[in-house]
């Protein structure tokens, strides 16, 4: 199994995990949305694994290249085995 990881939103975390976009505004949505499409075209797939649990303030981050203005992020673990 190959691993990757992302500094991602925390607030992508119950969408990322468990796939609940319900506390998402249509603009964060839509973010999540680009990122899940960059995920497919690059590595096949999107699967969240797991998250750590302790936030931090990030400017940069993995998904400032769709919009995601600084927050706090967690590090999200996905496989990225080709199938």
């Amino acid at each position: 199994m190959q691993i990757e990881n992302f500094e991602l939103p925390a607030f992508w975390a119950s969408a990322l995990v468990n796939g609940d976009t319900s506390g998402l505004t249509d603009t964060d949505e839509q973010a999540l949305n680009a990122f899940t499409e960059f995920m497919i075209a690059e590595y096949g797939s999107c699967w969240a694994l797991d998250c750590s649990e302790e936030p931090s303030f990030m400017r940069w981050h993995d998904a400032a290249r769709f919009g995601v203005l600084a927050c706090d992020v967690l590090t999200f673990s996905f496989d990225i085995t080709k199938h």
